[in-house]
């Protein structure tokens, strides 16, 4: 005989099937998932610094990084206005380029669309196509058939007696 719990686990997940996740309430300290994200990628950044190769190449960009922010806060304090006209007209270049390349995305999925619709009718023509062969081949092997009947003899008594084989009526008993 097992001893009862006061917060058996299997109990408890056995009243509450979709509950299993639910955190019990410890009292311990409660961590958001930002929070264990931020944790997270920090951890992983200093594991990854464990390697030699890793650290030579984040002091290297690091390194990079602080000598191209300081050139560009320079170059904001030397002349602000111009900095943020640049800016704005780099911004506005690459909104009309954008605008362009919607433009042209459009031009392009109205294409493909009428390409498709024409391919759907070309299938549907190439089915019909497709069943008049077979019956025109059909027809033909029909006509191949009673060549051959001919040719040996058997013209009309075969085809005849198949058409009144088929006309019969079965006999009443």
């Amino acid at each position: 005989m097992e001893p009862k719990l006061e917060h058996d686990p299997k109990v408890e997940q056995t009243e509450n099937p979709n509950r299993q996740f639910d955190q019990m309430d410890a009292g311990g300290p409660k961590i958001s998932a930002v929070t264990g994200m931020l944790l997270g990628a920090l951890v992983g950044g200093l594991l990854a610094l464990l390697s030699s190769s890793n650290r030579e190449q984040t002091k290297q960009s690091l390194t990079n990084a602080k000598s191209s922010v300081g050139g560009i806060v320079n170059e904001v304090k030397q002349d602000p206005a111009g900095k943020a006209s640049q800016v704005i007209e780099q911004v506005k270049t690459a909104s009309g380029k954008i605008q362009e390349v919607s433009t042209d995305v459009q031009n392009v999925y109205e294409k493909v669309v009428g390409e498709v619709d024409t391919v759907k009718e070309d299938v549907n023509k190439i089915v019909e196509t497709a069943q008049e062969a077979k019956s025109d081949l059909q027809d033909i092997g029909e006509k191949v058939v009673d060549a051959k009947d001919t040719a040996l003899g058997q013209e009309t008594n075969s085809t005849d007696s198949t058409s009144n084989d088929n006309k019969q009526t079965p006999p009443t008993t």
